[in-house]
Protein backbone atom coordinates (compact mmCIF):
# COMPACT_ATOMS: atom_id res chain seq x y z
CA UNK A 1 0.00 0.00 0.00
CA UNK A 2 1.38 3.42 -0.98
CA UNK A 3 1.65 6.29 1.51
CA UNK A 4 -1.21 8.08 -0.25
CA UNK A 5 -3.44 4.99 -0.15
CA UNK A 6 -2.63 4.64 3.56
CA UNK A 7 -3.51 8.31 4.11
CA UNK A 8 -6.80 7.98 2.26
CA UNK A 9 -7.71 4.81 4.21
CA UNK A 10 -7.39 6.47 7.60
CA UNK A 11 -10.74 6.60 9.43
CA UNK A 12 -10.80 10.37 10.06
CA UNK A 13 -10.80 11.20 6.36
CA UNK A 14 -14.15 12.53 5.14
CA UNK A 15 -15.40 14.46 2.16
CA UNK A 16 -15.57 18.24 2.07
CA UNK A 17 -18.95 19.83 1.26
CA UNK A 18 -17.23 22.31 -1.09
CA UNK A 19 -14.57 22.50 -3.78
CA UNK A 20 -11.03 23.84 -3.30
CA UNK A 21 -8.60 25.60 -5.61
CA UNK A 22 -4.90 25.56 -4.78
CA UNK A 23 -2.37 28.16 -5.88
CA UNK A 24 1.11 26.69 -5.55
CA UNK A 25 2.53 23.37 -6.67
CA UNK A 26 5.45 22.98 -4.28
CA UNK A 27 5.75 20.66 -1.30
CA UNK A 28 2.89 22.22 0.68
CA UNK A 29 0.63 22.82 -2.31
CA UNK A 30 1.32 19.35 -3.65
CA UNK A 31 0.60 17.70 -0.30
CA UNK A 32 -2.65 19.65 0.01
CA UNK A 33 -3.72 18.81 -3.53
CA UNK A 34 -3.09 15.11 -3.04
CA UNK A 35 -4.75 15.02 0.37
CA UNK A 36 -7.83 16.91 -0.82
CA UNK A 37 -7.83 15.41 -4.33
CA UNK A 38 -11.52 14.40 -4.55
CA UNK A 39 -12.54 18.02 -3.84
CA UNK A 40 -9.78 19.89 -5.71
CA UNK A 41 -11.14 21.99 -8.59
CA UNK A 42 -7.73 22.98 -9.97
CA UNK A 43 -4.08 23.60 -9.08
CA UNK A 44 -2.02 26.57 -10.28
CA UNK A 45 1.69 25.72 -10.48
CA UNK A 46 3.98 28.05 -12.42
CA UNK A 47 6.70 25.45 -12.93
CA UNK A 48 6.22 23.01 -15.81
CA UNK A 49 8.33 20.54 -13.87
CA UNK A 50 6.02 20.82 -10.85
CA UNK A 51 2.94 20.30 -13.01
CA UNK A 52 4.53 17.24 -14.58
CA UNK A 53 5.33 15.85 -11.11
CA UNK A 54 1.80 16.49 -9.83
CA UNK A 55 0.22 14.92 -12.91
CA UNK A 56 1.35 11.44 -11.82
CA UNK A 57 -0.87 11.78 -8.73
CA UNK A 58 -3.62 14.12 -9.93
CA UNK A 59 -4.63 12.51 -13.19
CA UNK A 60 -8.04 14.15 -13.61
CA UNK A 61 -7.47 17.53 -11.93
CA UNK A 62 -6.74 20.60 -14.09
CA UNK A 63 -3.14 21.76 -13.61
CA UNK A 64 -2.44 25.21 -15.04
CA UNK A 65 0.42 27.70 -15.03
CA UNK A 66 -1.29 30.97 -14.05
CA UNK A 67 -4.49 32.30 -12.53
CA UNK A 68 -5.38 33.74 -15.92
CA UNK A 69 -6.13 30.15 -16.96
CA UNK A 70 -8.85 29.91 -14.29
CA UNK A 71 -12.33 31.04 -15.28
CA UNK A 72 -14.25 30.36 -12.07
CA UNK A 73 -13.41 30.13 -8.40
CA UNK A 74 -14.51 27.36 -6.03
CA UNK A 75 -15.76 28.13 -2.52
CA UNK A 76 -12.22 27.95 -1.07
CA UNK A 77 -8.92 29.11 -2.57
CA UNK A 78 -5.75 28.12 -0.71
CA UNK A 79 -2.53 30.02 -1.37
CA UNK A 80 0.45 27.72 -0.82
CA UNK A 81 3.07 30.06 -2.26
CA UNK A 82 6.27 31.61 -0.83
CA UNK A 83 5.67 34.42 1.67
CA UNK A 84 7.28 36.90 -0.70
CA UNK A 85 4.64 36.13 -3.34
CA UNK A 86 1.53 36.29 -1.15
CA UNK A 87 0.74 39.96 -1.60
CA UNK A 88 1.16 39.81 -5.38
CA UNK A 89 -1.07 36.73 -5.63
CA UNK A 90 -3.73 38.43 -3.51
CA UNK A 91 -3.56 41.49 -5.79
CA UNK A 92 -3.85 39.30 -8.88
CA UNK A 93 -6.93 37.58 -7.45
CA UNK A 94 -8.51 40.94 -6.59
CA UNK A 95 -7.85 42.47 -10.01
CA UNK A 96 -8.92 39.43 -12.01
CA UNK A 97 -12.04 38.33 -10.16
CA UNK A 98 -13.19 41.49 -8.34
CA UNK A 99 -16.83 41.02 -7.19
CA UNK A 100 -16.73 37.33 -8.05
CA UNK A 101 -14.67 36.98 -4.85
CA UNK A 102 -17.68 37.72 -2.66
CA UNK A 103 -18.06 35.02 0.04
CA UNK A 104 -15.13 33.03 -1.40
CA UNK A 105 -12.67 31.97 1.31
CA UNK A 106 -9.09 32.92 0.42
CA UNK A 107 -6.69 31.32 2.86
CA UNK A 108 -2.88 31.23 2.96
CA UNK A 109 -0.55 28.67 4.56
CA UNK A 110 2.23 30.98 5.76
CA UNK A 111 3.43 30.48 9.29
CA UNK A 112 4.81 34.01 9.65
CA UNK A 113 2.33 36.21 7.76
CA UNK A 114 -1.03 37.19 9.26
CA UNK A 115 -4.21 37.31 7.20
CA UNK A 116 -3.83 41.07 6.78
CA UNK A 117 -1.66 40.40 3.72
CA UNK A 118 -4.86 39.23 1.99
CA UNK A 119 -6.51 42.64 2.34
CA UNK A 120 -6.81 43.17 -1.46
CA UNK A 121 -9.38 40.36 -1.79
CA UNK A 122 -11.35 41.52 1.26
CA UNK A 123 -12.11 44.70 -0.68
CA UNK A 124 -14.35 42.62 -2.95
CA UNK A 125 -16.10 40.70 -0.19
CA UNK A 126 -13.86 37.65 0.12
CA UNK A 127 -13.49 35.91 3.45
CA UNK A 128 -9.87 35.56 4.55
CA UNK A 129 -7.95 33.31 6.88
CA UNK A 130 -4.71 31.46 7.46
CA UNK A 131 -4.04 27.77 8.03
CA UNK A 132 -0.44 26.84 8.80
CA UNK A 133 0.51 23.18 9.27
CA UNK A 134 2.85 23.15 12.27
CA UNK A 135 4.99 20.31 10.93
CA UNK A 136 7.71 19.59 8.42
CA UNK A 137 6.71 18.76 4.84
CA UNK A 138 9.87 17.55 3.07
CA UNK A 139 7.97 16.26 0.05
CA UNK A 140 4.51 16.75 -1.54
CA UNK A 141 3.01 13.83 0.37
CA UNK A 142 -0.17 14.30 2.47
CA UNK A 143 0.92 11.71 5.03
CA UNK A 144 3.22 14.40 6.46
CA UNK A 145 0.10 16.43 7.29
CA UNK A 146 -1.71 13.67 9.15
CA UNK A 147 -1.70 14.32 12.91
CA UNK A 148 -0.34 17.87 12.57
CA UNK A 149 -1.64 20.81 14.56
CA UNK A 150 -2.61 23.78 12.37
CA UNK A 151 -2.39 27.36 13.60
CA UNK A 152 -5.45 29.05 12.09
CA UNK A 153 -6.85 32.56 12.11
CA UNK A 154 -9.71 34.31 10.42
CA UNK A 155 -13.14 35.78 10.83
CA UNK A 156 -15.85 33.55 12.25
CA UNK A 157 -17.47 32.87 8.88
CA UNK A 158 -14.15 31.57 7.52
CA UNK A 159 -13.27 29.35 10.46
CA UNK A 160 -15.81 26.62 9.76
CA UNK A 161 -14.44 25.98 6.28
CA UNK A 162 -10.82 26.11 7.47
CA UNK A 163 -11.57 23.63 10.25
CA UNK A 164 -13.23 21.30 7.76
CA UNK A 165 -10.17 21.36 5.50
CA UNK A 166 -7.85 20.68 8.44
CA UNK A 167 -10.10 17.85 9.64
CA UNK A 168 -10.16 16.13 6.25
CA UNK A 169 -6.35 16.24 6.23
CA UNK A 170 -6.27 14.49 9.59
CA UNK A 171 -5.11 17.54 11.53
CA UNK A 172 -6.13 19.50 14.61
CA UNK A 173 -7.05 23.17 14.26
CA UNK A 174 -5.82 25.61 16.92
CA UNK A 175 -7.28 29.13 16.89
CA UNK A 176 -4.51 31.71 17.16
CA UNK A 177 -7.04 34.47 17.74
CA UNK A 178 -6.44 38.06 16.69
CA UNK A 179 -2.69 37.51 16.39
CA UNK A 180 -0.25 40.44 16.03
CA UNK A 181 2.60 40.31 13.47
CA UNK A 182 5.11 39.98 16.33
CA UNK A 183 3.26 37.09 17.95
CA UNK A 184 2.83 35.37 14.58
CA UNK A 185 6.58 35.66 13.98
CA UNK A 186 7.29 34.02 17.35
CA UNK A 187 4.75 31.31 16.56
CA UNK A 188 6.64 30.54 13.36
CA UNK A 189 10.01 30.74 15.11
CA UNK A 190 8.78 28.04 17.48
CA UNK A 191 8.40 25.69 14.52
CA UNK A 192 11.80 26.68 13.11
CA UNK A 193 13.54 25.96 16.42
CA UNK A 194 11.71 22.66 16.93
CA UNK A 195 12.29 21.37 13.40
CA UNK A 196 14.83 23.24 11.28
CA UNK A 197 17.40 23.85 14.02
CA UNK A 198 17.00 20.30 15.30
CA UNK A 199 17.53 18.94 11.79
CA UNK A 200 20.68 21.07 11.44
CA UNK A 201 22.08 19.62 14.67
CA UNK A 202 21.32 16.08 13.48
CA UNK A 203 23.05 16.76 10.16
CA UNK A 204 26.12 17.97 12.11
CA UNK A 205 26.02 14.78 14.19
CA UNK A 206 26.07 12.72 10.97
CA UNK A 207 29.21 14.55 9.80
CA UNK A 208 30.82 14.00 13.20
CA UNK A 209 29.96 10.28 13.09
CA UNK A 210 31.60 10.01 9.68
CA UNK A 211 34.75 11.66 11.07
CA UNK A 212 34.71 9.24 14.00
CA UNK A 213 34.31 6.30 11.55
CA UNK A 214 31.18 4.99 13.25
CA UNK A 215 27.95 4.14 11.35
CA UNK A 216 25.45 6.94 11.84
CA UNK A 217 22.56 4.65 10.95
CA UNK A 218 23.45 2.41 13.90
CA UNK A 219 24.45 4.97 16.53
CA UNK A 220 22.16 7.94 15.96
CA UNK A 221 18.57 6.58 15.84
CA UNK A 222 18.54 5.25 19.45
CA UNK A 223 19.96 8.44 20.98
CA UNK A 224 17.66 10.60 18.85
CA UNK A 225 14.61 8.61 19.96
CA UNK A 226 15.68 8.91 23.60
CA UNK A 227 16.31 12.64 23.24
CA UNK A 228 12.95 13.34 21.61
CA UNK A 229 11.04 11.17 24.09
CA UNK A 230 12.78 12.92 26.97
CA UNK A 231 11.79 16.32 25.58
CA UNK A 232 8.20 15.31 24.80
CA UNK A 233 7.71 13.87 28.29
CA UNK A 234 9.00 17.10 29.87
CA UNK A 235 6.74 19.24 27.64
CA UNK A 236 3.71 17.18 28.63
CA UNK A 237 4.59 17.54 32.31
CA UNK A 238 5.14 21.26 31.89
CA UNK A 239 8.61 20.99 33.41
CA UNK A 240 12.21 21.70 32.44
CA UNK A 241 13.75 19.28 29.96
CA UNK A 242 16.36 17.12 31.77
CA UNK A 243 19.78 17.42 30.11
CA UNK A 244 23.00 15.48 30.03
CA UNK A 245 26.44 15.99 28.52
CA UNK A 246 29.75 17.65 29.36
CA UNK A 247 28.35 21.18 29.58
CA UNK A 248 25.83 20.05 32.19
CA UNK A 249 28.59 18.30 34.14
CA UNK A 250 31.03 21.19 33.83
CA UNK A 251 33.43 18.87 32.00
CA UNK A 252 35.62 21.44 30.28
CA UNK A 253 38.28 18.85 29.43
CA UNK A 254 35.89 16.92 27.18
CA UNK A 255 34.69 20.10 25.48
CA UNK A 256 38.31 21.12 24.85
CA UNK A 257 38.97 17.72 23.28
CA UNK A 258 35.96 18.26 21.01
CA UNK A 259 37.26 21.65 19.92
CA UNK A 260 40.79 20.32 19.28
CA UNK A 261 39.41 17.41 17.22
CA UNK A 262 37.44 19.84 15.06
CA UNK A 263 40.52 21.71 13.86
CA UNK A 264 40.30 19.76 10.60
CA UNK A 265 36.55 20.37 10.29
CA UNK A 266 36.15 24.17 10.14
CA UNK A 267 32.47 24.10 9.17
CA UNK A 268 31.59 21.64 11.94
CA UNK A 269 33.70 23.67 14.39
CA UNK A 270 31.65 26.76 13.57
CA UNK A 271 28.40 24.83 14.07
CA UNK A 272 29.55 23.35 17.36
CA UNK A 273 30.60 26.76 18.65
CA UNK A 274 27.19 28.11 17.69
CA UNK A 275 25.47 25.33 19.62
CA UNK A 276 27.71 25.93 22.64
CA UNK A 277 26.82 29.63 22.60
CA UNK A 278 23.12 28.76 22.34
CA UNK A 279 23.32 26.36 25.28
CA UNK A 280 25.37 28.76 27.38
CA UNK A 281 23.05 31.69 26.67
CA UNK A 282 20.41 30.00 28.85
CA UNK A 283 22.68 30.24 31.89
CA UNK A 284 22.60 33.24 34.20
CA UNK A 285 26.23 32.80 35.20
CA UNK A 286 29.16 31.84 32.96
CA UNK A 287 32.22 30.38 34.65
CA UNK A 288 35.48 32.16 33.70
CA UNK A 289 37.10 28.89 32.53
CA UNK A 290 34.22 28.29 30.11
CA UNK A 291 34.52 31.79 28.69
CA UNK A 292 38.29 31.41 28.33
CA UNK A 293 37.95 28.06 26.54
CA UNK A 294 35.44 29.38 24.03
CA UNK A 295 37.44 32.50 23.28
CA UNK A 296 40.54 30.40 22.67
CA UNK A 297 39.08 27.89 20.21
CA UNK A 298 35.91 29.31 18.72
CA UNK A 299 36.10 31.98 15.99
CA UNK A 300 32.50 32.90 16.84
CA UNK A 301 33.31 33.34 20.52
CA UNK A 302 36.14 35.85 20.51
CA UNK A 303 34.02 38.40 22.35
CA UNK A 304 31.51 36.02 23.91
CA UNK A 305 30.73 36.92 27.51
CA UNK A 306 32.40 40.32 27.34
CA UNK A 307 30.37 43.29 28.50
CA UNK A 308 29.69 46.16 26.10
CA UNK A 309 31.37 49.47 27.02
Amino acid sequence: MSSLELFQSLPSIRALPFRVGIVGGGRVGGALARGLAPQVAWVVARSTERRHQLRQWLEHIPLVGTLSDIATLPEVVILAVPDSALHDVALTLARRYERRLKDILVCHCSGVQTRSILAPVETFGALTGTAHPFTMIPEPDPTWLYGAVWGIEGEKAAMERIEQVVGVLGGTAYHLGDVSPERKALYHLTAVLASNVTTSAIAAAIVSAEGAAVPADLFLPPILRATIENAINAIRRGGTIPRTGPLERGDMESIERHLLALASYPSLLQQYCGYLIAMLSERKYLKPEVQSLLQRYCPLCRHFGQSSP
